[in-house]
């Protein structure tokens, strides 16, 4: 899962992605349905402005984690939305980068494949604590050891928990600690 991407193999799949963006786009446009092409392309506004706000935080190896993750085999999608995040958060890139691949790992291995799997992060933060939302909606197939994965490796982050909200709804939250 961990992948060192170069200029030309970053630039090949950004320029796949936009490609079936602008076909979307275009193919809608084409059947008359301005309105949904209207729609897609204000989505594609919406994450732009999120990658932006990732990239300009001062956590490149995770930013790198997420925003390259959709470009390879997985059994799940992530998104994300950085709500309220300090542009210099304190926390160690180097540790979060690989917890989360470390994590994305143990779900990859747990997640029904060929099924519409997708992780939702969202990120807050108040004064004392960052906050790590993931919400996936999917398929687990061993939730017991995805669990018992996330509870074992909790030192960084500072708390984690896990829960089963519907029937195929999971919410893990991964907190920080600011303030020792």
């Amino acid at each position: 899962m961990s992948k060192d991407w170069t200029v030309l193999e970053t630039l090949k799949y950004t320029r796949h992605d936009w490609l079936n963006r602008l076909q979307l786009i275009k193919g809608n446009l084409s059947l008359g349905k301005t309105e949904q092409a209207e729609r897609i392309m204000d989505e594609i506004v919406m994450e732009m402005q999120q990658e932006a706000m990732l990239s300009n935080i001062k956590l490149p190896r995770f930013a790198e984690v997420l925003l390259t993750h959709n470009w390879e085999g997985h059994n799940f999608k992530v998104e994300y939305e950085l709500v309220t995040l300090p542009e210099a958060p304190p926390l160690n890139d180097e540790l979060l980068a690989e917890w989360t691949k470390s994590f994305f790992e143990q779900l990859n291995k747990t997640a029904l494949p060929f099924y519409e799997n997708c992780l939702y992060l969202k990120i807050e933060s108040t004064d004392d604590t960052i906050r790590f939302l993931f919400e996936f909606n999917g398929i687990i197939e061993n939730e017991p050891k995805l669990k018992r994965w996330l509870l074992e490796n909790d030192s960084y982050p500072d708390r984690v928990s896990f829960e089963h909200t519907g029937e195929n709804d999971w919410l893990i939250q991964a907190i920080f600690d600011l303030n020792g």
